[in-house]
């Protein structure tokens, strides 16, 4: 049985598909896809040998060694252009997947989709897709334990300058659109952790809202810190950006009720 994240970026994968799981460590998802008949083909790797020995155990134990590969490499190296429709990254840093993605970018053009689901820095992973020639068309939240997930669904688009951006951490706070942090896509399709991940993320910021005033109110001699004062602007912005998000989800909430 996949767990919850998994579960949420199975759906993303159409019927008659084929997938390769980058990153697959134990392989629950190529083999679930494979075994619920939503996928004929599907390749699961891993940089690491000795991980991929769970997947290849796995595979090999639910009789599915002609459905599903196991290869060693480094992300989509292992995979040939047009060899499946679908990649899959998962569990990883928004910074790595970028790096990944970037590495070859034809091939990443190749995919019909590629569903990506980072474990840090979301917002700079938004930028780069963005800016090399792609389009998230889906968002979904999961949750893993107390952590949630954001997944997101993503397509190249057509006619694309592909310009590759690899030094995503000299990217600064101003080249970042609200929509980076917090998509208005989040409340197109929501489901029952729409608001709880909204609101979560609220009091987080406003928590560091109210740490920088504090910090500049302690300021005795008048003198104006640039540095915090763009802080605080950008935070003010995803304060007041999240609160028009949760207006706009009550919003529609109550319009579907009648």
């Amino acid at each position: 049985m996949l767990s919850e994240r998994l579960e949420t970026i199975a759906d993303l994968i159409e019927y008659g598909e084929t997938m390769a799981d980058i990153g697959t460590d134990h392989g629950f998802l190529p083999v679930h896809l494979i075994k619920s008949g939503k996928c004929t083909n599907a390749i699961a790797t891993d940089i690491s040998k000795n991980s991929l020995k769970k997947a290849e155990e796995l595979i090999i134990s639910e009789g599915l060694i002609n459905e599903c590969s196991a290869r060693v490499g480094n992300g989509l190296a292992p995979i040939g252009i047009g060899e499946v429709d679908d990649a899959v990254i998962a569990g990883m840093g928004g910074i790595l997947m970028a790096e990944i993605l970037s590495a070859d970018i034809g091939k990443s053009h190749s995919f019909k989709k590629i569903i990506l689901q980072p474990r840090s820095k979301i917002s700079y992973l938004r930028k780069w897709i963005r800016d090399n020639g792609f389009s998230i068309t889906k968002e979904r939240i999961a949750k893993e334990g107390e952590r949630f997930c954001e997944i997101l669904l993503v397509e190249p688009c057509e006619n694309s300058n592909i310009q590759v951006e690899n030094n995503l951490e000299a990217y600064s706070e101003d080249e970042f659109l609200l929509t980076d942090f917090f998509p208005e896509t989040l409340i197109y399709e929501p489901n029952e952790l729409t608001l709880e991940y909204l609101q979560y993320h609220l009091i987080k910021n406003e928590a560091i809202l109210t740490k920088l005033k504090n910090n500049m109110s302690k300021n005795t001699e008048g003198v104006i810190n640039t540095v915090n004062d763009a802080k605080l602007r950008h935070f003010e912005s995803i304060v007041r950006h999240l609160k028009m998000l949760i207006k706009k989800y009550e919003e529609t909430k109550f319009s579907d009720a009648y």
